[in-house]
């Protein structure tokens, strides 16, 4: 109970935690996408209307520039006519009735000379101001659509204001003049207004169904999330009957995802599997070890052994000891190994009698068996490494030869120096490996089909090990093998010069291979 009461609100601000900054996510999701559509439909807007404003504008000025060109060309067809009696104020009185804008004559010193009738007003009294008449004389053009450009005060909607300079023949002698034209924007206000609704609308409706889309997308996304993370939780208590399954993720977003999870799932099963098989094979192999030990030390003790076979059973308690050893420090290695503590010890030592006294560990087993031994009466090998993971090597080399070896075969040591490398080389007749399981036969915890039925309680880690202790001295290991003929392992260790001390130490005396 104290434990519940505990651990309980605990795992709640775990995934509170993860859920706020998910929520925060998506809420950054959507306002990123609003505030994307709210900079598009202002773009959008203001694009169209500054389109449609500038072809407004270029519409209103035409008809003024029209009349002035025809102004133009009458009074060079008619120069000696005085145009400002009749032909002036009917062209204006014209163009502003069937156009439906105001127009206004302005000579040269801003002084108006005429009005079109639909005006209302009087030519006398209306000036152009000093930037119209600067504008005028500096470009012969004027555009704007501020009040300022008005000459009806009175009236307060917006007008869009236009002039141009001309130049006439006017009773022999050339005029300029500026003409002016006020028009009111009630087709421009009116697109205006329409098109910032029509987009406004739009966008809102674009808007509500990309939210919609992405509300889904993002409770989609949520729904398989928590599907993840219960399948997951059951596997990480150890129940791996319900898998994420890849298969059904396929063309999703998640599918790569799930594709690594579920590997890292199915790579977490093998192993718990390979860690109890693990654990037991290892209870099997120190407990058979000691119970042999123990039995034949307490019948030596009791006096149950006769005195003639005590030599003999105290040499398979030392054997049996040796073995204990080798799987103990099997174990340290790993560890070391897996901490990357290990360290090299170089010596000179010679390979063959490391050999020897390793086959004399598994000397009553190669006689019950009828298991022959050949190579180890070869010249003796001198190498520079470390003898104490060597002799792990040959060890473990030795044993798995010894446990695959048919019945009544050949055990075979290959002891040969070439230009580089010194080589050591175990063989052993029986079933051999398949070529679709020699890539594997390193890997830890790896059995082939045919070691499992041959080796019931084997851990799996002897090849491991061996592979790094080859690693470490930067050496060399290979495996052949031809089905139900044999199996080889070679080793090919670097020809390493020893200090000169070692060179010249006195060679330890060859031990004498065993007679089969």
């Amino acid at each position: 109970v104290l434990f519940r009461s505990v651990e309980q609100p605990e795992s709640k601000k775990v995934q509170k935690k993860p859920q706020k900054k998910l929520y925060r996510n998506h809420v950054a999701q959507i306002l990123l996408l609003v505030f994307v559509a709210i900079v598009t439909a202002f773009s959008v807007m203001g694009y169209g209307i500054s389109r449609y404003k500038r072809d407004y504008y270029a519409s209103a000025t035409r008809s003024c520039n029209v009349m002035v060109a025809d102004l133009v060309k009458h009074g060079e067809d008619f120069p000696n006519e005085n145009m400002l009696a009749y032909y002036i104020p009917y062209s204006m009185n014209s163009t502003a009735a069937s156009v439906g804008t105001y127009l206004y004559l302005f000579n040269t010193d801003g002084q108006c000379i005429l009005c079109s009738a639909n005006t209302g007003q009087e030519a006398d009294g209306l000036t152009l101001s000093v930037e119209m008449l600067h504008a005028m004389k500096e470009k012969g053009t004027y555009l704007t659509d501020r009040s300022s450009g008005k000459f009806n005060r009175s009236i307060g909607e917006p007008m869009l204001c236009n002039g141009s300079a001309f130049t006439i023949q006017q009773d022999g002698r050339e005029q300029t003049y500026y003409l002016f034209a006020n028009t009111y924007t009630h087709a421009l206000n009116n697109y205006v207004t329409d098109f910032i609704l029509v987009t406004v609308l739009v966008s809102l409706a674009v808007l509500a169904i990309a939210i919609a889309m992405e509300m889904h997308i993002i409770l989609q996304r949520a729904k398989q999330r928590e599907q993840i993370i219960q399948v997951l939780q059951l596997n990480a208590r150890g129940d791996y009957t319900k898998k994420l399954q890849p298969e059904q993720w396929v063309g999703s977003e998640m599918e790569p995802l799930v594709t690594v999870l579920d590997s890292l799932v199915r790579q977490a099963e093998r192993a718990e599997s390979y860690s109890k098989q693990f654990v037991s094979n290892v209870s099997h192999e120190l407990r058979t070890p000691m119970t042999i030990i123990s039995g034949f030390v307490e019948g030596i003790l009791d006096g149950t052994v006769p005195r003639n076979k005590r030599m003999e059973y105290l040499s398979i308690v030392s054997q049996e000891m040796q073995r204990l050893k080798m799987l103990v420090t099997s174990m340290l290695n790993l560890t070391k190994f897996d901490a990357g503590t290990i360290q090299i010890n170089y010596q000179m030592f010679t390979m063959n009698d490391t050999a020897f006294r390793t086959v004399l560990m598994f000397e009553n087993r190669l006689e019950k068996r009828h298991i022959s031994v050949e190579g180890l009466d070869a010249p003796p090998l001198r190498v520079y490494a470390d003898p104490d993971l060597m002799g792990q090597v040959v060890y473990n080399l030795v044993e798995n030869a010894v446990k695959f070896v048919n019945e009544s075969g050949t055990i075979s040591f290959r002891f040969e120096s070439s230009d580089h490398d010194w080589i050591f080389a175990v063989r052993n007749t029986g079933n051999g490996i398949s070529k679709e399981e020699l890539p594997r036969i390193f890997e830890r915890f790896y059995k082939s089909d045919a070691s499992r039925s041959q080796d019931k309680t084997g851990l799996g880690l002897g090849l491991d090990i061996t592979k790094q202790i080859i690693h470490l001295h930067h050496a060399q290991i290979s495996v052949r093998s031809e089905e139900h003929v044999y199996t080889e392992f070679e080793v090919r260790l670097p020809q390493i010069k020893p200090p000169h001390s070692e060179q010249e130490s006195e060679e330890t005396p060859r031990l004498q291979p065993p007679t089969q």
